[in-house]
């Protein structure tokens, strides 16, 4: 019963962020952006080497509005866990809602963008956001845990 009460929650966070806009309100002190949801954006350039472009596509799959789950991403501290690769355009976005047990630790919830670039938001208990895009081509959603204790994320994602 618990577990279902947590996948209502994540569907319900999806369709109130698909429902909502996300809009930029202002770069934070830290390099962030503030978004209007209250969520801060950051984006993560990694090093020249670790720099590497999505697989290029196979062509455009336009599936929009397709609802996929995060069922039960169990992630060990200091690693991350990331969807099968999809295709998404510039204009759209990716609407993320998660779970993250235990309540309160906090993770990174994300988009691997086709350039290779990360962008996130830090959240926890639950997460939910929408992410614009700007670029066409290959995403992955990600989840990366840095605290101290394993977690598991149950959730969905609609692109």
């Amino acid at each position: 019963m618990k577990k279902m009460k947590k996948k209502l929650l994540a569907v319900l966070a999806v369709v109130g962020l698909m429902a909502g806009s996300m809009s930029v309100l202002a770069e934070s002190g830290d390099g962030g952006v503030l978004c209007e949801d209250g969520y801060v954006e950051y984006t993560e350039y990694p090093s020249g080497d670790e720099l590497v472009p999505m697989e290029p596509a196979i062509g455009p799959v336009y599936e929009i509005n397709t609802m996929k789950p995060i069922d039960d991403w169990e992630i060990e501290t200091g690693h991350s866990a990331t969807s099968a690769i999809f295709y998404a355009t510039s204009g759209h976005s990716i609407n993320i809602a998660v779970n993250i047990d235990p309540l309160d630790t906090t993770v990174k919830v994300g988009i691997c963008q086709p350039d290779g670039t990360r962008r996130y938001v830090n959240g926890a208990t639950v997460v939910g956001h929408s992410f614009a895009l700007t670029q066409s081509g290959n995403y992955r959603v990600y989840v990366e845990n840095n605290s101290g204790v394993t977690v598991t994320v149950t959730g969905t994602y609609v692109y």
